[in-house]
């Protein structure tokens, strides 16, 4: 991993690579589905490790409004999905490729408004300058890595969408829910960290 991070990133980025290493991202086999990637990035703001979110604009076509990963499709002209997660996080939020070292893949999630989405974790450059995308991003949520890695900040809620009742479990981080595909992502990466998780929230601070 590349000197320009902190040693809180390293030392978590080399915790999760050691219980990452063993493990298997799932893949979905569907048809009739877009592709897309998105990136999990590791902040560190001086203080602790953050995960950033973005708040999607309300004017975007599809999960408006919502708390996601910065990412988007899959371009035909992307090599691969890792290309994809780097290029679209560029393109929302303005931290280029070369200041991301991805760590890892996560399991694949589908959405219900038809995306097969693909996550990858990885470190981004405490010195990056973020520059949003007024078209695609409201604005950042950064949420602390720690505070991620504790189930008992889960909660169950209630809640409507698009006139369909719903019963999700979602992560509140000030005024925001985290909920749907990132929330799955969340708790697919919970399940993958395991046991270590207590161990990884002390490194990240």
């Amino acid at each position: 991993m590349a000197s320009q991070f902190t040693q809180r990133q390293l030392a978590v980025g080399k915790a999760l690579c050691r219980v990452l290493e063993s493990h298997r991202p799932g893949r979905e086999r569907l048809e009739q589905v877009r592709p897309a990637a998105v990136l999990m990035p590791l902040w560190d703001d001086g203080k602790r490790v953050q995960v950033v979110f973005t708040k999607r604009t309300e004017t975007l076509p599809s999960h408006a409004g919502q708390i996601s990963f910065p990412g988007g499709m899959v371009d035909p002209e992307d090599p691969d999905h890792k290309t994809t997660a780097l290029r679209e996080t560029h393109e929302e939020v303005g931290v280029p490729p070369e200041e991301v070292a991805l760590i890892s893949r996560l399991d694949q999630v589908v959405t219900v408004t038809g995306f097969l989405v693909t996550p990858y974790l990885g470190l981004m450059d405490p010195a990056a300058r973020f520059r949003p995308n007024p078209v695609e991003v409201e604005r950042l949520v950064l949420v602390p890595m720690a505070r991620l890695l504790d189930q008992s900040n889960y909660q169950t809620v209630d809640m409507t969408w698009e006139g369909m009742p719903l019963r999700q479990i979602a992560l509140y981080q000030d005024q925001d829910m985290i909920w749907g595909a990132t929330m799955r992502i969340l708790l697919n990466f919970l399940e993958a960290v395991g046991p270590a998780a207590g161990q990884i929230a002390e490194l990240a601070g």
